[in-house]
């Protein structure tokens, strides 16, 4: 099978119709071709396709495996060569954007990852912060496919055979900084992420299901940044990682216990940190540094 999408939802039944109604409207994609929808919450309900080369799969887990986890288990069940990540409160923008996504794949073998940028529901206004990149104006002025270090979750692209050599998603991750962690090891791999200016989705960014926000949301970010910055990175940039995080997370919540929070937990794991530490080559460091990518933080 060349294509799998795989859509992770979470107790959003007429946002993920929505955005099941525009994957079946995608055209000239191969057929057959498979629709995976994990559900987290465990009540989704899912109007089957009128077409029936499409194959449609509701996996329910016994648990919440969270974003990370969620689209691990999407990948241990699909068959697709190239598997597409849309997010259950996205759309696509046009009726051709997975085509472009497979016409992009076929052309350049070394194109690990696809990203995209998101646009307002109702508008064609982009979302800057969604922009897979830390220089956002240097994507949104972009007008033909740009090497970029790294992809948001929203709506991706990914080589079935990368991740056999790269492995998946981080799961105790749980969610926020797994998609950097994954570009590292994509790039270090030998493979290149795209961001291509045609690609984008509506993206309706629901509250509903998304637990890390406010205060924990700064937690969690910097706890993560820390994770991936001391499995992946060179000396000194795990150190400038927390360090800098930290700053900003006491800066925005003037609440130190939550840095001490997350310090602790980085002890805690240390073992397991060094079991992990693989730090990427310096000829990576220096392709990364190349493309933009911010790796002081």
């Amino acid at each position: 099978m060349k294509l799998s999408f795989i859509v992770l939802t979470y107790k959003r039944g007429d946002l993920l119709q929505k955005c099941l109604d525009s994957i079946y409207q995608q055209e000239n994609l191969p057929r057959p071709y498979e629709i995976i929808v994990v559900d987290n919450g465990g009540d989704a309900v899912i109007l089957p396709p009128s077409d029936s080369s499409i194959q449609i799969r509701l996996e329910r887990p016994t648990q919440n495996l969270r974003v990370v986890g969620g689209r691990n288990r999407g990948v241990e069940l699909a068959q697709g060569e190239i598997l597409v990540f849309i997010d259950d409160d996205a759309v696509w923008h046009e009726l051709n954007d997975v085509t472009r996504i497979l016409q992009l794949m076929d052309a350049n073998p070394k194109y690990g990852a696809i990203a995209m940028h998101s646009l307002h529901p109702g508008t064609d206004q982009p979302i800057m912060d969604e922009f897979p990149h830390p220089n956002k104006t240097a994507l949104l002025n972009a007008s033909t496919p740009t090497e970029t270090p790294y992809f948001y979750g929203y709506g991706h692209a990914l080589r079935a055979d990368v991740l056999k050599i790269t492995g998946a998603y981080p799961e105790r991750f749980g969610s926020y900084a797994e998609e950097v962690d994954l570009s590292l090891r994509i790039i270090e791999a030998g493979y290149t992420i795209v961001y291509d200016p045609q690609l984008a989705v509506y993206h309706h960014r629901s509250n509903l299901g998304r637990p890390v926000q406010g205060e924990h949301f700064w937690r969690v970010n910097t706890l993560n940044k820390s994770r991936v910055a001391w499995r992946l990175l060179p000396m000194p940039y795990p150190l400038t990682t927390i360090a800098a995080w930290s700053f900003r997370t006491l800066y925005k919540t003037k609440k130190p216990g939550i840095v001490w929070s997350v310090w602790r937990e980085v002890w805690h794991e240390r073992k397991l940190l060094r079991q992990e530490r693989t730090p990427i080559r310096r000829e990576t460091v220096r392709y990364l540094k190349s493309i933009g990518a911010r790796l002081l933080y």
